[in-house]
């Protein structure tokens, strides 16, 4: 067994370092290959390469008339008079001279009258249905031509089944109004809760007095709450009735498992329902790519009034710099408070760069999530703690006294995060409403003196930086969130060596000093829509920082 063993660790160590053996160059290397297997895997190319070679040749061979170029890339055009003329016949006279089969339901009928001038086959087509309500569908070269009567289709619509809810809240708690209530019963419970921004608690030690009560409750001073539900296939039933309308057999049928929406009314409710669908899935499948830096800058000396935004915007390029501010007039020399800012710009280095020359950088996060079009993304980096914040003790008094205690947990965020919930415009403009939060909850004890009783109160001290914000940004653009500061300080200890530490004489030899550090919070926020070649830019993104890696090893 030992020899097993020993043998089993040899054979490990060899596959261990053969594995480190390799040198930066190698695993580089075949990074990259396997990027761009990946890569290979759907493109087109390769798929045209499976093709026969007779038929690839076919395909690449060049139009070198410009005449016949154009003739295969324009439809032919004529012109078009009919007066009172019967619809099957009509029908079947558009289409002799041209390319195009058509077929007639039996049950067409009517009369047709236009004058239409240098058209093509779909466009005298497309007048005829609108005004006179057919039904005409294509099909390769095929069309086809049904009754205006109720017809029924059914039309698929890509979407998850799914209900959403999603809720952001930024308040701000002054004040607070505490109740005391005193009484004496056979059974006695006292109990202690809160409900406040900076601190929530109870007691562990001490207690309160038998039949008393205490409660605290914030009161607040202002609240920004935004609330977002999305049920999608119970507003798409009531959309659809409202544009297919109601009344003569008419009636839509959602099925959100199958993804299918099964209509019965006239071609030309159907036909308005089918652009409003083909037009609700392209908006709804539009997505954006969110990536955030969450940065913290310890400001130096010359700047404990915040970031000098005017330097770091004629040190970017002034002139591709936007700003918008939350609040009434404000000097852009000088910006104080919470503020948006947006520039143009692919990397957050420069910005980054600019920032460390006013002080120490700290990057906290640097989050990249995707998002669809109206639909909250959340991402949120701590931990949880949990924090006693109510007990309870019920006292039973008879022939012996029991005591049995409640204790509640609740627990309690430290860390960073970041909801964001992206609009996208056809023209790809975006509008974010961004949320950031980064919280620091600690315990803090609470002394309380309460009817010659003391209580100790390990109450839960949150301290958070928030902001939110709705903001316009252009595809490419960072947007930055910044002006949340914070002041902390610190015990600074300097002595003598050997002479501060000799009792009482060596505070002669020793300096204490308190010193302000100033800290400032800046959200920088990139949205790029996913377009044809965005992941192709990804790929290669992670390809130059994987090869940039590989160098520094």
């Amino acid at each position: 067994m030992k020899v097993r063993i020993s043998l089993s660790i040899l054979i490990g160590c060899i596959a261990l370092t053969g594995c480190i053996s390799k040198p930066p160059e190698q695993l580089a290397d075949e990074a990259d290959q396997a990027l761009r297997t990946g890569e290979q895997r759907g493109s087109s190319s390769q798929r045209l390469a499976e093709l026969p070679s007779d038929v690839r040749n076919e395909l690449r061979q060049p139009v070198n008339n410009r005449e016949e170029r154009n003739r295969l890339l324009e439809e032919p055009r004529f012109s078009v008079q009919a007066r009172q003329v019967n619809a099957a016949d009509f029908f079947a006279q558009l289409t002799n001279e041209s390319p195009y089969s058509l077929v007639v339901h039996p049950d067409v009928q009517g009369s047709i009258t236009v004058n239409l001038r240098d058209v093509t086959l779909q466009e005298a087509l497309d007048v005829v249905q609108d005004i006179y309500g057919f039904d005409i569908r294509r099909e390769g070269r095929i069309y086809r031509v049904f009754p205006a009567g109720l017809r029924t289709e059914t039309i698929s619509l890509n979407y998850l089944a799914l209900r959403r809810q999603g809720q952001s809240q930024t308040s701000i708690t002054s004040g607070g109004v505490a109740e005391q209530q005193g009484g004496a019963s056979g059974s006695n419970q006292g109990n202690f809760g809160g409900s406040n921004a900076g601190n929530l608690g109870v007691p562990t030690q001490g207690g309160l007095p038998a039949g008393g009560s205490m409660g605290v409750s914030g009161q607040t001073g202002s609240t920004i709450s935004s609330q977002s539900e999305t049920d999608f296939w119970k507003d798409l039933r009531e959309i659809l009735e409202g544009v297919v309308g109601e009344g003569e057999g008419r009636r839509v049928v959602v099925s959100p498992q199958a993804g299918l929406a099964t209509i019965r009314a006239y071609p030309s409710e159907i036909r308005a329902a089918r652009d409003f669908l083909a037009a609700a899935e392209n908006s709804l499948q539009r997505q954006v790519i969110l990536e955030a830096r969450i940065v913290e800058v310890s400001l130096s000396e010359g700047y404990q009034q915040g970031v000098d935004w005017s330097q770091i915007t004629s040190g970017i390029g002034g002139g591709a710099t936007e700003f918008s501010f939350s609040g009434g007039s404000v000097d852009a020399t000088s910006l104080g408070g919470v503020f948006g800012l947006q520039f143009q710009s692919q990397s957050f280095n420069g910005m980054l760069e600019m920032l460390s020359t006013q002080g120490n950088v700290q990057v906290l996060s640097n989050p990249r999530v995707t998002a669809t079009n109206n639909q909250k993304a959340v991402i949120k980096i701590g931990e949880d703690e949990y924090f006693v914040t109510d007990v309870s003790t019920t006292t039973v008094t008879g022939t012996a006294t029991t005591s049995t205690p409640n204790v509640q947990l609740t627990p309690f965020f430290s860390g960073i995060a970041l909801d964001v919930t992206p609009q996208i415009s056809d023209d790809g403009t975006i509008t974010l409403h961004i949320r950031p939060s980064v919280t620091e909850t600690q315990e803090q004890e609470k002394i309380i003196s309460l009817n010659s009783e003391t209580l100790v109160l390990p109450l839960a001290r949150s301290n958070i930086r928030e902001s939110d914000t709705i903001i316009r940004a252009r595809d490419g653009e960072v947007v930055i969130i910044g002006g949340l500061m914070q002041t902390s300080y610190t015990d600074e200890l300097s002595q003598v060596p050997f002479l501060g530490n000799i009792p009482m004489l060596g505070e002669l030899f020793t300096n204490r000093r308190q010193r302000e550090v100033k800290k400032e919070l800046v959200i920088m926020l990139r949205p790029t829509v996913v377009g044809v070649d965005t992941w192709d830019t990804e790929l290669e993104s992670s390809r130059e920082l994987l090869r940039r890696w590989y160098e520094s090893q």
